[in-house]
């Protein structure tokens, strides 16, 4: 029997004449472990389940050449430096996460074929299916389960593991009304995120959102703000314009795509440094009060080149009612000729300026093997914040915020939210293709108001927790220091079981909810 073996990527069925016997025995290596007894027997201790080795023979026939050449193509292909996917042509749903073990054997001491066999090792000792299985509303009652929303705002999930192992799940909440805690429990275990005892109202200190670009799609509430001074940059030119776009591009694998946001139109007329600006002017919170000493914003952009010695700047710049800088987020590239940005995070105060620059390549992160590739910025990212909190500025960057304590701003609140865009004129090579504000939402913390409070996770935010490594992001935020302390991720059985996931008491508007898992077979 002949079949086809899959290593990494690469058909190794195609360097050889056949693979004609597999041994992959069944299950994996059972451990166990005893302790004997004063005479007779053993007390059983634990069992686990230990690494597995797989087996392959295949014949080369006698070609001119031909055991060179396989012997160097096979070699090759399994020169590698840890555990890679292993997929059998008789079983295409299983992928063996494998590594080549001891010497792989060539038997050329025959005049018409050689014979040869190569052994991997799989030290998870299991199989993850090659794909995975989505379970939501939509394909809800299944043969993966069923999601049952309930008039108490609960959901109670049914799960079909059809793996012979344990699961992690990956789940997704998004919350259809304002909410402050998950509870997530299962047979295995339980998981809850937020805060228990957060109330929706009468509360000392609350958090107003101020703006949602998701209810201003076009950003209409942003005005003009042409020929007004940059806060930041003395002598820059702002009579350029800049306005919402909507524009078809083809991203770097092809794909054909449509990018909507605020986006450079005009330069200006200005010589040097110059650029287009918009502005928001926060409106007041509920209390008529203007200004906010307490600040968060959450903003989605998009950068990318598409030739080498593009530039431009695009910032969002926080300033107070008198238009007084107070801090800054964006991105600058003055890289005339080759492609490297910088994310920037500017401050106010006595030391006004940039406070500190990150490079990164101004792709679209399809050059995964670059240290600094553009992961975060990318047509299919770009999640960022930055908060004040007093005399704490806070920005976010690749899974953490860099914080900066400026004592002379821990009593100034920020009014006004300005959106720049610039560039030089005497660039030959021109503006950036793509510098894009795609989503953009603000709140104003601690005020002090006895009122409804807009919750820790707001109506249509997602919440992402990997089961798998622990993981939980809010709108793409990593956001680790939510999980309730004494509550861990869980796997779930082989199997048909329940999960059950509550919200906040006073919350009865059930979120939808997606999981999606890998089984693992032995």
């Amino acid at each position: 029997m002949a079949f086809s073996v899959n290593f990494n990527g690469v058909e190794l069925s195609g360097m050889v004449d056949g693979f004609t016997a597999i041994t992959r025995n069944i299950g994996s290596n059972w451990n166990n472990s005893t302790r004997n007894r004063l005479r007779i027997g053993a007390d059983f201790i634990n069992s686990s389940i230990g690494s597995k080795s797989i087996t392959v023979n295949f014949i080369a026939n006698v070609k001119k050449d031909r055991f060179v050449t396989t012997r160097n193509s096979i070699a090759s292909a399994l020169n590698v430096t840890e555990p890679a996917p292993l997929i059998f042509g008789d079983d295409p749903n299983k992928v063996w996460y494998a590594i080549p073990d001891g010497a792989p054997t060539l038997d050329e001491s025959s005049f018409y074929q050689a014979i040869g066999s190569i052994t991997f090792l799989v030290p998870d000792g299991h199989a993850y299916s090659s794909y995975s299985n989505v379970l939501n509303l939509s394909n809800s009652g299944g043969v993966n389960g069923s999601i049952t929303p309930n008039s108490d705002g609960s959901v109670d999930v049914t799960i079909n593991n059809q793996g012979t192992l344990p699961a992690w799940i990956n789940l997704t909440l998004t919350n259809n009304h304002e909410n402050g805690y998950f509870g997530i429990a299962g047979v295995n275990g339980s998981l809850e995120i937020g805060k228990r005892e957060e109330v929706d109202g009468v509360v000392l200190h609350n958090s107003e959102i101020l703006y949602d670009s998701k209810t201003d799609p076009k950003f209409s509430k942003f005005v003009s703000a042409a020929g007004k001074p940059h806060p930041e940059w003395t002598g820059a030119g702002t009579n350029g314009t800049i306005g919402y776009q909507e524009y078809n591009y083809k991203s770097s694998n092809g794909q054909q795509k449509t990018m909507k946001g605020v986006k450079l139109i005009d330069p200006g007329s200005q010589t040097g440094f110059r650029g287009g600006m918009t502005e928001l002017v926060l409106p007041p919170d509920s209390n008529g009060d203007s200004g906010a000493v307490n600040f968060y914003a959450w903003f989605r952009l998009f950068t990318w080149t598409t030739a080498l010695g593009q530039t431009g700047v695009m910032q969002i710049l926080f300033t107070d009612e008198n238009d007084n800088f107070v801090a800054g987020y964006g991105t600058l590239k003055d890289d005339k000729t080759g492609n490297i940005g910088t994310v920037g995070f500017w401050i106010g105060g006595p030391n006004k300026g940039q406070w500190e620059h990150i490079p990164y390549v101004a792709n679209n992160g399809e050059q995964t093997g670059l240290k600094d590739n553009n992961t975060m910025l990318n047509d299919n990212r770009g999640q960022l914040d930055f908060a004040k909190q007093g005399a704490t500025l806070g920005f976010y960057w690749k899974g953490g915020h860099r914080t900066k304590v400026v004592p002379e701003l821990e009593n100034v609140a920020i009014h006004k939210v300005k959106f720049f865009f610039g560039n030089w004129s005497t660039n030959p090579r021109g503006t950036m293709t793509h510098m894009v504000i795609r989503d953009f939402w603000c709140r104003k913390d601690n005020v002090q108001k006895w009122d409804d409070l807009p919750n820790r996770y707001k109506q249509g935010s997602s919440i992402d927790i990997s089961m798998g490594d622990g993981g939980v992001s809010i709108d793409g935020v990593s956001s680790i220091t939510e999980i309730v302390t004494g509550t861990e991720p869980f796997s779930i059985p082989p199997g048909i079981s329940k999960l059950k996931i509550i919200q906040s008491s006073w919350n009865s508007t059930p979120p939808d909810v997606q999981i999606t898992w890998q089984e693992r077979i032995l």
